[in-house]
């Protein structure tokens, strides 16, 4: 008897597509949906390229592995050069008009990674926002086309999957509101390829054994996982959830903690990135901010801070503004004027301990400030209510230069920003030596516009794109009140935009809008951010210098432990006005229920201008009468005195500083008592 052996079953073009064609159309929509979550995460502006810039490298991923007489390391070099090309070209939209060229658009972009390179090599953090976009562009690339690749050269699906979910997880993690759309779409997609693979696999095991199996047998089994899929992802969706916050918490942190060092690092190549609402590490940007689309802050404890006084803790200042951007160019100046190689570079250092030698100090008294952390931080700032004299950690101050010809003397009134290079991990406390403002009234009125040239040259810049109605809206304010002092028309402007809704879920001012005029003039409600840049471009029109700044509002007061919690969602912009001889002074005309107007006396309490020593965070207070100067109250303390927590002094206003929430007692629409 003889056995006969059955033809190898061979397969038409036509069957071979029809087996491809499934798998790559579920492997494009997985890598699809993890792209898309992440161009719609708000991370920088212009991340929608980022669709159009995966979709080449897919296809391009898709050809190469199925040719197989192209060497692997020739295909991954052909692909990695035509990403850098493709998205040069893709980013041409973002750059200057007068880059016309994809020769000018990539010799601008080498020369920004230059730039950004001898910044982080000089310790410093990265500003470019484009850059970001570029390296999220070809991270993109790399996922779709090593996607492509895995599945369709060497049949590794289940890494392919890994690297998508890993990075959905990811942008999952921190975005909010949760792309949650998208997420399911990649866990169907994910699904359904892992199961058309896998009968793909046993498809070729049993052709080359000659077994017969029906014909569109992987279209059979796809159509049947689909049911399964979906019926697992509608009630996995639809299961309410029974696990304790406490337990997810301690579950996120063990799996969370190997990915925190390399998150940091990331943020420091890319400090200005907008991150959306929730995916931050309580770091503020230090060169640059935009003004954007909806925000949305977690309720996480940052720190603590046991003061005497309630203010504002500032972070950052900005100076110059230009279509719909802050940035800080105080650095920079001092870079210039020093011939340093970078702005962090031309900062002063301080010892721990060591006076910083302000100017402004009129109506100001000394406040001993505790800060507490509650998580680490990863941008080096310190926080500090009033002016800085002196700090407890050794510190690096970025001020501006005052220039006399070729002499060139610091000015310690023009502080940008402080940081430390010491490790700012939970749990780590510092101290600030203060000077709080406790001007009157009757004094800002009376203090004139006598502007150093410091203040007019820089914080009464204008840009061309404030439009004609903004500044005329400013002086119909101004006049309505009868404003007659700088003082005066910064009330008036204040209280003028107190009577805008507050509201953090904006949409992003449309392309080619001047933020501050659509926030005015069209959408008429906003968050901090808009309400404090409003007030700058408004005052600076009338010739009144103001500036920018972030930092946190006050917090709320817990009575037991007699300090300010101060949460991530009362992370904060408010303007500050100069006054000759008594230095930055807050305004708050933003509305919101975290917010607190500034309490000051009509008439002053003090009979001296060389400033009021009051009483600080320990010890009995000091006798103002025995320092015949504010410099010698702070040698006094700096030589010794710890004095003992005070209870915050009772406000004129009749508002009682033990408040639970420091904004109970106003009204949200004008803030009055």
């Amino acid at each position: 008897m003889t056995t006969q052996t059955l033809p190898m079953r061979s397969k038409s073009l036509t069957a071979e597509l029809t087996d491809l064609i499934p798998g790559v159309l579920l492997a494009m929509i997985m890598c699809g949906a993890v792209i898309y979550s992440l161009s719609i995460s708000r991370w920088a502006p212009g991340l929608s390229v980022l669709i159009p810039m995966s979709l080449p490298g897919f296809f391009l991923g898709v050809i190469f592995a199925r040719t197989r007489w192209v060497p692997g390391w020739l295909s991954h070099m052909l692909s990695a050069l035509l990403a850098v090309v493709w998205a040069v070209q893709l980013l041409g939209a973002q750059m200057s008009p007068t880059l016309d060229t994809w020769r000018d658009r990539g010799t601008e972009l080498l020369i920004r990674t230059i730039i950004w390179g001898r910044v982080l090599g000089g310790g410093g953090r990265g500003e470019d926002l484009l850059l970001f976009v570029a390296a999220l562009c070809l991270l993109c690339w790399a996922l779709a086309y090593g996607s492509a690749w895995m599945v369709f050269r060497r049949g590794w699906v289940w890494r392919s999957l890994t690297v998508n979910a890993a990075l959905a997880l990811i942008n999952y993690t921190y975005v909010l509101p949760k792309p949650n759309a998208p997420f399911f779409v990649f866990l169907a997609a994910a699904l359904l390829l892992l199961v058309h693979q896998n009968i793909t696999h046993r498809q070729a095991q049993w052709d080359a054994q000659q077994i017969e199996y029906p014909d569109l047998l992987p279209v059979r089994f796809l159509w049947s996982a689909a049911v399964v899929c979906g019926l697992l992802i509608l009630i996995t969706a639809t299961i309410p959830g029974n696990i304790t916050v406490d337990r997810a918490t301690r579950t996120w942190e063990a799996l969370s903690r190997p990915f925190k060092l390399a998150r940091e690092r990331w943020e420091d190549a890319f400090a200005t990135l907008n991150a959306p609402p929730g995916a931050g590490s309580g770091a503020f940007t230090a060169r640059s901010a935009q003004l954007g689309g909806s925000r949305r802050l977690n309720d996480g404890l940052v720190m603590s801070v046991r003061s005497t006084d309630f203010d504002y803790w500032r972070a950052v200042a900005f100076d110059k503004y230009s279509d719909g951007r802050w940035q800080n160019t105080t650095g920079e100046q001092a870079r210039a004027t020093l011939g340093a190689s970078t702005p962090e570079q031309a900062r002063t250092p301080f010892d721990a301990g060591a006076p910083i030698p302000v100017g402004d100090t009129v109506r100001r008294h000394v406040v001993t400030e505790t800060f507490t952390l509650a998580q680490d931080r990863s941008d080096g700032l310190l926080f500090v209510g009033g002016t800085a004299r002196a700090l407890s950690l050794p510190t690096l101050v970025e001020h501006n230069y005052l220039r006399a010809g070729t002499q060139a003397t610091p000015n310690y009134d023009d502080t940008a920003l402080i940081v430390t290079k010491d490790d700012l991990r939970a749990g780590k406390v510092y101290t600030v030596t203060a000077l709080v403002s406790r001007a009157d009234v009757q004094s800002l009125r009376a203090a004139g516009t006598d502007y150093p040239t410091w203040v007019r040259e820089r914080y009464l810049q204008l840009p061309d794109s404030i439009t004609a109605r903004t500044r005329e809206r400013a002086a119909q304010i101004i006049a309505n009140a009868g404003a007659r002092t700088p003082y005066d028309e910064a009330v008036a402007i204040q209280d003028y935009l107190r009577t805008f809704r507050y509201n953090e879920s904006i949409p992003a001012p449309p392309p080619g809008a001047e933020p501050v005029d659509w926030f005015l003039f069209t959408q008429r409600e906003g968050y901090c951010d808009y309400y404090a840049s409003s007030m700058v471009m408004m005052l600076r029109s009338l010739g009144v210098p103001a500036r920018w700044v972030q930092g946190y509002a006050g917090g709320v007061f817990d009575v037991e432990r007699a300090i300010y919690e101060v949460r991530e969602d009362v992370a904060h912009s408010w303007p500050e006005v100069y006054f000759p001889g008594f230095g930055w002074e807050r305004f708050e005309p933003t509305p919101a229920s975290y917010t607190a107007l500034p309490v000051r006396p009509l008439t002053t309490e003090f009979g001296t201008d060389s400033g009021d020593v009051g009483p600080l965070a320990s010890g009995p207070a000091p006798d103002p009468s025995r320092f015949e100067n504010l410099d010698d109250g702070l040698d006094q303390i700096e030589r010794g005195g710890a004095l003992p927590a005070a209870p915050p002094p009772a406000r004129e206003s009749g508002i009682s500083p033990y408040r639970v929430s420091v904004s109970e007692g106003f009204r949200e629409s004008d803030g009055s008592p």
